[in-house]
């Protein structure tokens, strides 16, 4: 166990190395920032990682404003909305894949099977507009842009609006939580698309290879409900596998973030990354790079912990001697 512990910090270190590579090759492409790099490339490299480790990413040249406090400030409704649409994938994705593998009635399978085929090759850049233009046709509620109405005034304790709302001292406190799930709800059924069905075809196949395993034949012919064997059987050996999909679907979040933000006027990290780079504003773009995989590399650790707690067979390691 901890020769693999040794091997996965390694991997991790390897990974930071080359994400802070790429992020001051980005930050040399900047004439301002050009002689860092003389006479050699990696002339100002200890010195950026430095700046890295005390927290100092530098000044945006467009407003002159600090990076760091920028990107706490764009992160958050990101990850806000990541979170949350995995949230709604999971809760969604699950039961749809157990019941598309119910043996008793194929016709579902298909369905469930040409479902996920079909949400899997929708564009989210176009369903966005749709969503957001027949929203404000019929009067919804959700037809809503921005994280909440500016006239509600939510003092930044963590930086995420939907768990500061719920330390606003006001009357009004109700309306203000209620405009902020306004506000979320279509982002959120937006970006769920992809993760749930992609989690829906994973369940649905993992499910149907479980259930030609012979102890689960063995289950369902002692009469057992077929409840209890989801739960015992199915359910602990599928979860360990789908845990393992996450930061992969982290990725596709966060790189649909950045289609929908703009157009649902979503003030996250991609939105702005977008705009530096039209603006070809190269120290936002490093930090933002800096920041992102920096995300996703948490992802994946906080994923393989978890992995390492579900799956009995990663802690074989434990019983060695």
């Amino acid at each position: 166990m901890f020769s693999a512990f040794l091997r996965r910090s390694f991997l991790a270190i390897i990974t930071l190395f080359m994400l802070t590579f790429i992020s001051y090759a980005i930050l040399l492409k900047d004439p301002l920032n050009a002689q860092l790099g003389v006479p050699h490339f990696y002339s100002g490299y200890w010195c950026y990682i430095d700046s890295l480790l005390h927290g100092n990413l530098g000044i945006s040249y467009q407003g002159g404003e600090s990076l760091t406090r920028t990107i706490l400030a764009v992160l958050p409704p990101t990850l806000e909305l990541c979170f949350t649409s995995m949230l709604l994938a999971t809760l969604f994705g699950i039961p749809l894949g157990y019941i598309g593998a119910l043996p008793e009635k194929p016709w579902i399978s298909r369905t469930v099977r040409a479902t996920y085929l079909v949400g899997l090759s929708i564009p989210i850049f176009w369903l966005a507009p749709i969503l957001l233009y027949f929203s404000a046709i019929h009067g919804w509620e959700i037809s809503a842009i921005g994280q909440y109405n500016l006239l509600y005034d939510i003092p930044t304790k963590t930086g995420f609006p939907l768990i500061d709302m719920w330390f606003v001292d006001v009357p009004y406190r109700v309306k203000i939580i209620q405009n902020v799930l306004q506000h979320l709800v279509l982002p959120t059924l937006v970006l769920c698309i992809l993760p749930m069905m992609e989690i829906t075809r994973f369940i649905q196949q993992r499910t149907q290879s479980l259930l030609a395993e012979n102890y689960i034949k063995i289950a369902l012919s002692r009469e057992a409900s077929k409840f209890n064997v989801l739960t015992k059987y199915i359910l602990r050996n599928s979860l360990p596998q789908l845990v393992s999909q996450f930061p992969r679907l982290f990725i596709l979040l966060i790189t649909q973030c950045m289609l929908i933000e703009g157009t649902l006027a979503w003030p996250g990290i991609g939105r702005w990354l977008i705009d530096a780079v039209s603006q070809q504003d190269y120290n936002s773009i490093s930090a933002g790079v800096m920041a992102i995989g920096l995300c996703i590399l948490l992802v994946n650790i906080f994923t393989q912990i978890l992995m390492f707690i579900l799956d009995p067979f990663n802690k074989k390691g434990w019983y060695v001697k």
